[in-house]
Parts: C-alpha cells; structure tokens; sequence
C-alpha cells in the first residue's frame, strides 16, 4: 500500500474482463477488486475491505434515486492477498421503493464472503409543522363539513406515518362517522397531551452524542501516539515485541485511515489506556478518511468507506470488555470477525467525506466459553449527527495453553514463532 493511499481506490472495483465472464455472467452484474490489504500479523485480507469493495460491486448495479440504507455480512474464510477477488451480484429484487442485492465473493475457487444490502428512496420532506397536521387529522367532522373537504385539507403524507394519522381518525370518531359531544372532549383531551413536551409528536429521535469529548483536532493520532509510547516508556523493548509496534505504526503512517482515541474535557480516555488497559465496556474512536484534496466521492462511496472505517477495532471492544488483551492472563488467543451490519441514516446535505467521524462501540455479550462476542455501535458526524449503527459478532477466545504475548495486534498478541499463522484477526 503506498503511502497515504485515498481511501475512494481501496474500496473501488472494476468490471470483471471479458474474458472472465461466462455465458450467464454480464460485465455489470460481476466486478473484481482492485487492491487487497492484509494487516500485519491478520489471517486474511482486512475484512473493512471486503465489505466495501463488495458495497461497490452491489451498487453498481442499483439505479438512481435508489441509495442503500442497509447490509448484513458474513466472513467465511479468511481471503488471501492474492489472486483478486470476484464479487458476483445477485439481483434479488427491483421494487418502486426498495432493491435487494446478494453479493458473493470468490476467491481461488473458494466462495469467502457474503453480503445481503437493501436500497431504498431517498427520505421525503415532511410538512413544516407535523403537529398541526396531526392535530387536524385527529378532529372530528363537524356536522354540515363533509369528509371530502377534510381530507383535502390534510397534508399527504406516505408510509407508515399516514396509517398513523388515518389511525387516530378512525379512533376519534363515532362508529356511525359523527362525534358526540363527549368523544369531543376527549379528542380535545388527546390533542393535547400529543402536543406536549412530554407527549408530543417528533419526527426524528437518535441516542444523543457523548458530551465532554475533546475536538478530533486536539487528539492524538495513533501514530503519534505510539510512537511517542515508543520512545518514552518502551525505550528498553526489542525482539519481535519491538519489530510488531514499529509494523503497526507504519501501518497506521501509510493508512487510507486515520485514528485518534476520543479524550474527554476531565483527560481520561474512555476506551483505554497505553497497554495495560483495564476492563473496560466501551470504546470511542475518531476515525477520518485520507482523500486527495480534488477528490469528490458520490453518497454509494462514501457510504462503502464508511463500511471499511467501521471495521477497525470494532471486534476488540468485546475482548477488552472482559480483560483479553495482549498482556492479560490467559492472553488472548482468537480475535476474528464472524459478521458485520451497518443500518445507515441520511448524511447531513453539508457532509464533509473526509471529515472526522466518531465511533462509539459498546461491548453487548461475551462469554469466553463459548468463543463468541457481540458489539454495537453508532457512527456521529463531529457536529453529532448519527448516521450509522453498527453490529458486529466474532470469534473471542482465550489461549489456554500459557504461551508469552510477543507481539501487538488488534486486542490480543502473536509470537514471533506464531508471525505467519497466529489465529489473531489484526484489525488495528
């Protein structure tokens, strides 16, 4: 990977050649990736990669206005650096206002990934002021007014929010149409309590941004901070311990991404400390991708990048969570990712691609005898609006045998004599 590598190129794919394609098979509908990242010390390529490249082949697919607003991924096994991979979409269903997408993904014969997503219309405006609607939805037909006229004064409104409001008319009048003077008063009653504070009608709700957190510009980038832990605290460190952190911060130096820890206004961090965290729930990250300054990514782009960014750190926040790591006792032995989900919300109409966005990622289950974990998370734009929720469940299991950690990777450790086939997912 060059360095500073755009992160546009690494999830962009290419038609499948010609030559490739079989008599079932159009050029649209098969695409191959471009480039394939393997981190150091991973078993396979990165699975953010897949999961965008696999976006990018699914949309190119999808006609216009349609965007995607959801998936649902599998890793199957482990994808190699080489040769390229096909991503062969299916085409579930074309619909008015939804589409459906299976992309498989083959390698070498050997199918190692799969992704359902879903598209949808871009989100309607809704009246100005929804609570009058409503309210004039709920009145009852007075006598001499015909119902024709009412619903011509009524705002059309689609989907679900319309059945709402035919709803709460059919409630508010008679079983005969006309309302008593009683079923009045107690519309009037309900009129109210729905334009209360407490009651009251709105139309959009998120789980609010973390409050007291220092601007992405006054945090530290992993690199930097790394390499400052390099010079001042592990001066002494050699081997193969010393050679695995010089890896990950040139990684990190070359990455289309970059990483900072989220700090807040009191100076702690809330996801971890140096290396030898304590047990700790959740995780925030500020993750910006690097484009070139000309760079103009369509929404389908960026929605695939921001696919790649989620998969960083996302699985260790459930090993951190019940204290595996690469200095605990028993270390950890397994770290890889099973699946992945992103349900995505509208982008702000001013949003910046390579602005920083904040990931919180917050450790659901683990149980270590069974291996598995699960994690959410919710991707904020630094001014907090949320436009993304994540999910993902992988492999945590403890090494049991008392092997020394001599390396660093995502969460857990490998040895020197392990470099090659350690089964530790490195998602740093």
């Amino acid at each position: 990977m060059p360095p500073f590598a755009s992160l546009s190129s690494l999830v962009d794919v290419r038609p499948l050649p010609s030559s490739l394609l079989t008599s079932s098979s159009s050029s649209k509908d098969n695409s191959i990736s471009t480039s394939l990242w393997v981190p150091s010390g991973a078993r396979g390529v990165f699975g953010g990669q897949v999961i965008a490249q696999s976006l990018s082949a699914a949309s190119r697919t999808i006609s216009r206005p349609l965007g995607l607003h959801s998936l649902h991924c599998y890793f199957l096994l482990p994808a190699h650096g080489s040769p390229d991979i096909e991503y062969r979409v299916e085409r579930l269903r074309d619909g008015k206002s939804y589409a459906n997408r299976l992309v498989r993904a083959w390698q070498g014969g050997r199918e190692v990934f799969v992704l359902l997503a879903s598209y949808t219309l871009p989100p309607v405006p809704l009246p100005v002021d929804l609570s009058k609607t409503s309210s004039a939805a709920a009145a009852p037909v007075s006598r001499g007014q015909s119902s024709a006229s009412t619903s011509e004064e009524k705002t059309k409104v689609s989907h679900s929010l319309r059945f709402a409001l035919q709803q709460t008319e059919e409630n508010s009048s008679g079983s005969s149409g006309a309302a008593t003077g009683g079923a009045s008063d107690r519309n009037t009653t309900v009129t109210h309590q729905r334009q209360s504070p407490k009651c009251g009608f709105q139309p959009k709700f998120q789980v609010p941004f973390p409050t007291n957190l220092v601007p992405y510009e006054e945090c530290e980038e992993e690199e930097h901070r790394w390499t400052n832990f390099l010079e001042t605290k592990a001066k002494d460190w050699t081997g193969s311990k010393r050679r695995f952190l010089e890896e990950y911060i040139r990684e990190r130096r070359e990455s289309p991404v970059s990483i900072a820890t989220a700090r807040t206004t009191e100076g702690e961090s809330p996801s971890y400390k140096e290396v030898d965290p304590e047990i700790q729930q959740t995780r925030l990250s500020w993750l910006r991708a690097r484009l070139h300054p000309s760079e103009k990514p369509d929404v389908e782009t960026i929605k695939a990048m921001i696919a790649y960014m989620t998969d960083f750190q996302f699985i260790g926040t459930a090993s951190r969570s019940v204290g595996l790591h690469q200095g605990s006792t028993p270390r950890l032995g397994m770290l890889a990712s099973l699946d992945h989900t992103i349900h995505f919300y509208p982008l702000p109409d001013d949003f910046d691609p390579s602005a920083p966005l904040l990931h919180v990622m917050e450790s659901q289950a683990v149980d270590v005898a069974s291996g598995r974990g699960v994690v959410q998370g919710r991707v904020y734009t630094s001014q907090g609006v949320l436009v993304a929720v994540t999910s993902q469940e992988g492999v945590v299991r403890a090494d049991l045998k008392g092997l020394v950690a001599k390396g660093l990777v995502e969460g857990g450790a490998v040895g020197e004599e392990e470099r090659d086939t350690a089964p530790v997912k490195a998602k740093l």
